[in-house]
């Protein structure tokens, strides 16, 4: 197999400043190690680092609109460096010509950076900054400069602006819980995430429902029962044994860190060292549309079916209702997020993600991956295939108490099959 290592030394340009906290991120997103002639793909390295150092400000907002942000950077990433090298794949939002002369990485950090500065308007400042510095590392000569800025900022801007009707600015929608058994019930104070986030416009599956999930086992069912049993003896705030709860944190993923779709994005830069600038932007783009559409799909159907999270049924279900008797008092590992359980994001994201990579690098892909910072995790996970993080990534929820097995594991097959049809099907020669 393929294998690479993801390690803070061995990739400067992602990992420089893990160590700093969200809060001084938030007044501006801090410079990262400039892009060595030495790494061909390090202008893309550098474009995921500073968007998920954006993310991580709580710009990009909850982790549905994160992974439409990335899907954006991504792809506009990868149109500018397709167009400045004869355009040796099918574009995704750009249908000009090929044009000769241009720097690859000019074109990749404008069309990036510009990206991110229209979609994080109060980072806007400090990343033109950045962006200036970056292309003063590239020493090009004037014009080489001027016109690959002016292609790749071209480029973001029209695909920013095609994409202002997609529904994501509506997404935020009003919300009125359920009466029945099983209605999902906000477990936290406002209002539940993004009802609408279903209805946004997919990036690249025909439809929210193409790789959708069906509808989850009724209550009482044995599957019901089953996977309510595993919740309440794993995920439990006492529950789990060191390992399992280790995996919990490791990625939980929440407020302030890179969010589920970014620990994609973060994972896919350390796999990306070493490709042409061209293929590195190609690969992120693949996964950046794959979190996309598995965030629209999971949110359909996190709102057409509406179920109720494990805090809820484990502290309220009735024999009569459920099949099973509740334990009042039972508490999760982790804070419970405020929409509902079915399916996991989480999940999703990380089957979607690991899908379109598997398709590039194939199924045996060895590789070690740090947490994010605020996780307050230390020390890697390694895994032999990038299916096998995604299962953990997805079983991570159950022992966090914050989600079924129902929820998990038909989440991360089909999400894995919409990355591979993204992969499959966009960006092709």
């Amino acid at each position: 197999g393929d294998a690479r290592r993801i390690h803070g030394g061995m990739f400067m340009s992602q990992f420089l400043n893990r160590g700093l906290k969200a809060a001084a991120l938030a007044s501006a997103v801090v410079a990262l190690a400039l892009p060595s002639v030495a790494n061909a793909s390090a202008a893309v390295q550098d474009v995921n680092s500073t968007l998920l150092d954006s993310i991580r400000t709580g710009a990009a907002g909850p982790p549905p609109r994160a992974a439409r942000a990335i899907a954006m950077v991504t792809t506009a990433t990868f149109d500018a460096v397709n167009a400045g090298s004869h355009m040796g794949y099918q574009g995704y939002s750009y249908a000009g010509p090929a044009v000769n002369g241009l720097s690859k990485d000019a074109l990749a950090l404008s069309a990036g950076y510009t990206m991110m500065a229209n979609l994080f308007p109060t980072l806007a400042g400090s990343l033109n900054a950045q962006l200036t510095t970056r292309l003063d590392g590239l020493s090009l000569n004037s014009a080489v400069r001027a016109n690959s800025v002016a292609l790749g900022s071209s480029i973001a801007l029209n695909f920013y602006n095609a994409r202002l009707n997609d529904g994501a600015s509506v997404a935020q929608s009003a919300y009125t819980p359920g009466t029945d058994p099983g209605d999902f019930q906000p477990v936290q104070p406002g209002q539940p995430v993004l009802p609408g986030w279903g209805a946004v416009t997919t990036f690249a599956a025909t439809s929210s429902s193409q790789f959708g999930n069906g509808a989850p086992p009724a209550l009482g069912s044995a599957e019901f029962i089953a996977d309510y049993n595993e919740v309440r003896l794993l995920g439990c705030a006492t529950c789990g044994t060191p390992e399992q709860q280790l995996i919990a944190r490791f990625w939980a993923d929440g407020g302030g860190t890179f969010t589920p779709p970014g620990h994609w994005i973060d994972i896919t830069n350390g796999l990306i060292g070493g490709l042409s600038t061209l293929e590195a932007a190609r690969v992120s783009a693949l996964v950046g549309l794959s979190v996309a559409d598995a965030g629209i799909t999971a949110w359909q159907d996190k709102y057409q079916y509406d179920l109720f999270r494990p805090i809820t049924a484990i502290n309220t279900c009735t024999m009569a209702t459920c099949g099973v008797d509740a334990e009042p008092g039972w508490t999760p590992f982790l804070s419970t997020p405020n929409f509902p359980t079915y399916v996991s994001g989480h999940s999703s994201f990380s089957g979607g993600a690991a899908g379109a990579l598997t398709r590039v690098f194939g199924n045996n892909v060895s590789f070690c991956t740090p947490a994010d910072p605020a996780s307050g995790v230390v020390g890697d996970r390694c895994f032999t295939s990038l299916r096998g993080a995604a299962d953990e990534a997805g079983i991570s929820r159950i022992y966090g108490g914050i989600h079924f097995e129902f929820d998990n594991g038909r989440a991360v097959n089909n999400a894995f099959n919409l990355g591979t049809f993204v992969a499959d099907t966009q960006l092709q020669r």
